[in-house]
């Protein structure tokens, strides 16, 4: 049975009616806010012995306290859950993050002549909003593009302009209709805002034909001017109409919404289709999601996104969402219209879902690797810190070393610049001086000649030099570099417990495992082995292939169609006489003084 819990024995005073519950813990905090058609049978169903759901586990160990609230509905109780949750943000409840930061489209209808105008404010005063939109720019860019077409008021001038005020800028380069100057009567230029609030819903075909009839009009009444300005807002439309390419097939106002959880977050991406074309796509960022159902994430973000945006009749989905039938309600009594949520049906739907998800991997690619850059940056001013460098180290070369008992030992060299690999700037180098393991004494020959090319080259020196090792590999590397310069910075690296050694007497820095700084030096430690390894396996391969090619008693290119047709020293050497006859340019004499070397050859 569950841990006794101080709420459990007050669950039979709770009310069965709809309404919102609060949990709270020790210190009186808010730690989840849910809704209920029956409050009772909803917070008793966490204390049940038989909950398996980790989420409630956890929860259910911190309540110590649960307050209620009591609707007249389970839909209030939905407005109320989601209003509540927004002001104290408890941190077991699912919610969508910076809400603030994104832009909408305003057309301000509270004005005798409105403005279409970029925003970041919501005001009710009659204002009409679209969005939220992907980012300030997509939303900035469509502010452009309205007013571009219809030719919209952009100023805040109180019109009409009196006798002596002279028309604005836009006016005069013809980017403004010129209700100022009663170019337009105010019904025409409230007609023109209809079809750039049309135009912004997606209705496109009632803009055209709007135009085409205003066109008419002013074409019968000899106004060939005002009648060529519509006719070139009616080509930009069709212009802009004919390039989208994505539609669903049916004329129809649906969204399409896809999410993937990424540790505590889940990025969503909402594709709104308006009249069967794409108008745009809207992300959202949940946080609070590591117990969360997708399903249970997108229900949420729905009913807080449609708070602020127009509700098409149709919502699909590839998740089940909890709650469904009572947010179908919800939803239609926002928009006075029957709203479905339902799982893709058709080819298109899953095409779109698909298609969603695609946008969703490059978004959270992009949202990612941005933090990545700001943890880099974190764990080189963490460097500096404990390194007490006089500044970032900007440039940081590695060394490691790569042998086998001594044979084809290589070295290897690689560049982190600004915390992140420049693969440009690695070298690989063999060692010169050893026949046998040493890598204290490897580690300084290959500093000094890298040391030596940077100076004799004038070239840019590094700001740190990371060895791999302990005090040894340190003091070595070291006096390789003093040699050369002075001011260079070199610490090692040792692997147990990835400690760093700053001077060969003194006790090593040993860094959180989650620290920036330590992930910086074990990537690049870690890069610089890699590097090592691979260039030694490649030496030991082309070793291989010449002892066994050189003791042949053929010329270069018998032995190139040799590797050429076997592809493998193995399948060379366990080649009969006659496949190797098989071979372009081998004779059966030349295959028969190949198969007599080959047996005499003692394999590698």
């Amino acid at each position: 049975m569950p841990e006794v819990n101080p709420v459990h024995a007050r669950l039979k005073t709770f009310p069965s009616g709809p309404g919102v519950y609060l949990m709270k813990d020790g210190s009186g905090s808010i730690i989840y806010i849910g809704k209920a058609s029956s409050i009772k049978k909803r917070v008793a169903s966490y204390f049940r012995e038989n909950v398996i759901d980790p989420k409630t586990k956890i929860l259910v160990k911190n309540i110590r306290d649960i307050e209620w609230i009591l609707t007249d509905s389970e839909i209030e109780a939905l407005i109320l859950e989601s209003s509540l949750i927004k002001k104290h943000r408890p941190r077991f409840n699912v919610r969508l993050k910076d809400d603030k930061r994104y832009p909408y489209i305003a057309v301000t209808l509270g004005e005798d002549y409105p403005r279409v105008t970029y925003t970041r404010t919501i005001r009710k005063d009659g204002t009409r909003y679209f969005g939220p939109y992907t980012d300030a720019r997509a939303a900035k860019n469509t502010v452009d593009l309205i007013n571009s077409i219809f030719k919209l008021k952009t100023c805040r001038r109180n019109l009409p302009l009196a006798p002596h005020e002279r028309p604005c800028l836009n006016r005069q380069i013809n980017r403004c209709a010129g209700v100022c100057q009663g170019v337009l009567s105010k019904e025409e230029y409230r007609a023109i805002v209809d079809n750039a609030i049309s135009f912004l819903e997606g209705k496109i075909a009632p803009v055209v034909s709007n135009l085409r009839e205003l066109i008419k009009e002013h074409s019968n009444r000899r106004d060939y001017e005002r009648a060529a300005e519509l006719r070139d807002m009616l080509y930009d439309i069709q212009a802009i109409s004919e390039s989208q390419k994505v539609h669903v097939p049916a004329a129809t106002d649906q969204d399409s919404i896809g999410v993937s959880v990424f540790d505590t977050e889940a990025v969503l991406v909402l594709f709104e289709f308006r009249g069967g074309v794409l108008l745009g796509r809207k992300i959202g960022i949940c946080e609070n999601v590591e117990y969360a159902a997708p399903g249970e994430i997108i229900g949420g973000f729905l009913r807080d996104h449609y708070d602020r945006a127009d509700v098409p009749h149709r919502i699909i989905t590839a998740h089940d969402v909890p709650d469904r039938q009572l947010l179908e309600t919800f939803l239609s009594g926002k928009s006075n219209q029957k709203v479905r949520i339902t799982r893709p049906r058709t080819g298109d739907d899953r095409g779109i879902i698909n298609l969603i998800q695609k946008n969703i991997d490059v978004i959270a690619a992009e949202r990612y690797a941005a933090r990545a850059r700001a943890d880099t940056r974190e764990g080189l001013e963490e460097l500096r810190g404990v390194l007490s460098l006089d500044e970032i180290p900007r440039v940081i070369e590695c060394f490691d070393i790569s042998n086998l008992g001594g044979s084809d030992a290589v070295a290897s060299m690689v560049v982190f610049r600004d915390g992140r690999p420049d693969p440009s700037g690695y070298r690989r180098y063999k060692i010169r001086g050893y026949g046998a393991p040493n890598d204290p004494a490897m580690i300084h020959e290959v500093v000094s000649r890298r040391m030596q090319h940077l100076v004799n080259e004038n070239l840019e020196l590094p700001d740190l030099i990371v060895v791999d090792g302990g005090k040894t590999q340190l003091s070595r590397a070291m006096e390789g570099i003093r040699n050369f310069s002075k001011t260079v910075r070199v610490v090692s690296l040792a692997k147990r417990f990835e400690d760093i050694y700053t001077e060969p007497g003194s006790p090593p820095i040993r860094l959180l495992a989650s620290s920036p700084g330590r992930t910086i030096l074990t990537a690049l430690r870690d890069e610089a082995h890699r590097f090592a390894l691979a260039y030694h396996r490649t030496l030991r391969s082309a070793r291989s292939r010449k002892s066994l090619l050189d003791g042949l008693p053929v010329g270069a290119a018998a032995k190139a169609a040799l590797l050429g047709h076997f592809r493998s020293i193995r399948a060379v050497r366990n080649a009969t006489v006659e496949e190797l006859q098989s071979v372009p340019g081998i004779g059966k004499k030349t295959a028969r003084r190949i198969a007599e070397a080959l047996k005499e050859m003692a394999p590698d």
